[in-house]
């Protein structure tokens, strides 16, 4: 039975199995079903499977739920109504009645009663005398609901009652609630990202836990050179970020020492609008015999259900070639990357390594890693644009011909080298950069140009031996002079 009295819809109606029990419903706001609902309603009923004798305070957070409107969200008493309170009184506490209320309590803290149940024994008359059991569901975004708000809550919801059921239960129910013997706070909360992958581990009488953190990536694709940014673009992040289902999953970034292989990983990663867990050895291995494995499998597997997240395996020589590894844990340890790097629901990883030699081959092939980045020593234009991003990091001027002296004496220097020649002769001209100043601070390092001339060419040489997609950063040595 439905009326609208002052724009309140009272609804009344019997459940269907407790015919004994007689429920009344008031919308403020019209209610609109959405059986996404009915999941938060099998939620919340899991606390009335047994007596409850207290009061309880249950937080659900979630996205899923907080995108549904008031309306939709105020299905929820309908379904408890109808169902789980009845048969939670009938079971548990027959001499009981039941308020179950739907509030939001928006950020400037007024809260807004939405819809409220009374599920009551037999019919609505001395329903101001009876004990009752108040249900009350919460939406809010940030503010922690305490017990002591639950008062006013329970106001709330029976000023209303008592005032639109007095046709019906007569001129007897007043402003005075009735007693209230115990409460069932539900709050909804948005569930916000954590800064942590954290696992815990039972092991004998006690848990070992691991925290690793979640961090923002510091550099971005314009910090990459122009014809490495191009490809990473095609190749990785459109693919990605329109959710391709050939999008690369896995990237191995090589090259010598410093020229830049963890500042392209997070230059990915910005772009992706991802942030970045960093896995090390420190992290999971154990001295204890089988334990290295165990917090392994729980790490990647906590790391699969997080949301936004680009793995990065930094330094990942540790991860040698089965037939060199020398204790059966290193041999575990791969099998159990391999695993990783095979599962579709894994986030995008991204290796770097200075010796892509000794990785285990399994690890690098296509499927599990899809795309190679070749890292080189920068070229000529690109040192200059290095020399410019580091003076601007410490807040000095670069002028003209300082720059085209900068990038001529810096031949087969790395990102790294740069950037620390810079700091070098800011030091000697006291912030003042000149001429002089990066000539003596061009002394203070001993490049071999014909080791590093080698490891350039062994780096094509590992560029030519991967079968599967790469992008490549090797300047010739024309480009470089």
């Amino acid at each position: 039975m439905s009326h609208n009295i002052e724009h309140i819809r009272l609804v009344t109606f019997t459940p269907i199995k407790l015919s004994e029990y007689k429920v009344a419903v008031l919308e403020t706001t019209p209610v609109k079903a959405n059986l996404k609902v009915v999941s938060l309603a099998n939620i919340i009923s899991k606390n009335l499977s047994k007596p409850i004798n207290v009061n309880i305070k249950h937080v659900i957070k979630s996205k899923n739920f907080m995108k549904l409107g008031d309306e939709e969200l105020s299905y929820v008493v309908y379904l408890m109504a109808a169902s789980s309170v009845p048969l939670y009184l009938y079971n548990f506490d027959p001499q009981l009645q039941c308020i179950i209320s739907y509030i939001s309590l928006p950020k400037d803290g007024v809260p807004t009663l939405h819809t409220v149940a009374l599920v009551t024994r037999k019919n609505f008359k001395n329903i101001g005398k009876r004990q009752t059991f108040f249900i009350v569901i919460a939406k809010t975004m940030e503010k922690n609901i305490s017990m002591n708000m639950v008062r006013q809550f329970y106001k709330m919801s029976w000023n209303l009652i008592a005032y639109k059921l007095r046709g019906i239960a007569g001129n007897d129910v007043d402003s005075v609630p009735p007693q209230r013997v115990y409460t069932l706070l539900v709050q909804l909360t948005l569930e916000k990202e954590s800064d942590v992958v954290e696992v815990a581990i039972p092991e004998f009488n006690e848990a070992i836990k691991v925290r690793i953190p979640i961090r923002k990536p510091e550099w971005s694709l314009n910090d990459m050179p122009p014809k490495l940014r191009n490809d990473i673009e095609t190749i990785i992040v459109k693919p990605i970020l329109n959710k391709a289902s050939y999008a690369p999953r896995g990237i191995l970034i090589t090259g010598p020492p410093g020229v830049g292989k963890t500042v392209s990983a997070e230059a990915i990663s910005s772009a992706l609008k991802t942030r970045i867990v960093e896995l090390r050895p420190s992290t999971y291995r154990s001295m204890w015999y089988g334990l290295t494995e165990k917090i392994l499998e729980e790490t990647l597997q906590a790391v699969k259900r997080k949301s936004n997240v680009t793995v990065l395996l930094d330094d990942v020589d540790f991860l040698v070639g089965r037939h060199i590894a020398i204790h059966e844990t290193h041999v575990s340890e791969i099998t159990i990357f391999l695993r990783f790097l095979q599962s579709e629901q894994r986030p995008l990883v991204i290796l770097t390594t200075n010796t892509p030699e000794l990785l285990d081959p399994a690890l690098i092939r296509p499927g599990r890693i899809d795309v190679v980045m070749l890292m080189g020593y920068p070229d000529r234009e690109f040192r200059k644009y290095i020399a410019i991003k580091s003076a601007r990091r410490y807040g000095l001027e670069l002028k003209t011909e300082v720059l085209d002296i900068i990038a001529d004496s810096t031949r087969w220097f790395t990102h790294a080298e740069i950037d620390a020649l810079i700091r070098l002769a800011a030091s000697k001209s006291e912030g003042n950069i000149n001429e002089d100043a990066v000539m003596w601070a061009r002394q203070r390092f001993a490049i071999n140009e014909s080791i590093r001339k080698s490891i350039q060419d062994r780096l094509r040489w590992f560029g030519e031996q991967f079968q599967g997609i790469t992008i490549k950063y090797v300047p010739n040595d024309n480009e470089i002079i």
